[in-house]
């Protein structure tokens, strides 16, 4: 059986200091994977619910520290040798799909090849609000987003016309 730990980026687990010594014993200590979530903003209150809870209230305050995931995965790579790292999830939608192709391949690139991209449509529609993005349709944008970068990831020159994102030849590398 495999173990993964799910304790960087977030509250105490967002101090460089612990970020670089958890990294290292896990991996010292033959954990297989480091999970980081995301989220960009926070809130206090908010009507929608959070689906992992009975009560729907999300278990972190408004203020808790919440490192962007993919500087805290290429942190703790630079640190160990072995270990996988993963985003725990990576809320797809909320980003764009050109520039965080380009993201996911330069930390499969630092890390050696052992980055893998555990990806999540999102459930806070004040998130979705905050960020300007429209939180309906949100499945159907990360199918699409997804397809976007697994071309670019695969073709020399990619082309892609949809709902959501068009382009043609676009090079992106390099590739994971």
């Amino acid at each position: 059986m495999k173990v993964g730990l799910f304790a960087l980026g977030i509250g105490t687990g967002a101090r460089p200091g612990a970020i670089l010594k958890t990294a290292a014993e896990a991996e010292r200590r033959g954990i297989s994977t480091l999970w980081v979530g995301e989220h960009v903003v926070l809130f206090d209150r908010q009507d929608s619910k959070y689906p992992y809870a009975e009560s729907g209230e999300f278990p972190l305050p408004g203020g808790a520290d919440w490192l962007d995931p993919f500087i805290t995965l290429t942190f703790a790579a630079a640190v160990t040798q072995t270990i996988r790292l993963a985003t725990g999830i990576c809320l797809v939608p909320e980003h764009n799909p050109v520039v965080l192709a380009k993201t996911v391949a330069s930390l499969d690139r630092l890390s050696g090849g052992r980055f893998a991209l555990g990806v999540g449509i999102g459930w806070s529609a004040e998130e979705f609000a905050a960020l300007g993005i429209p939180f309906e349709r949100r499945a159907q944008r990360t199918r699409e987003y997804i397809e976007v970068m697994r071309r670019l990831w695969s073709d020399d020159a990619a082309s892609f016309h949809g709902e959501f994102v068009n382009f043609d030849a676009a090079k992106s590398f390099p590739k994971p």
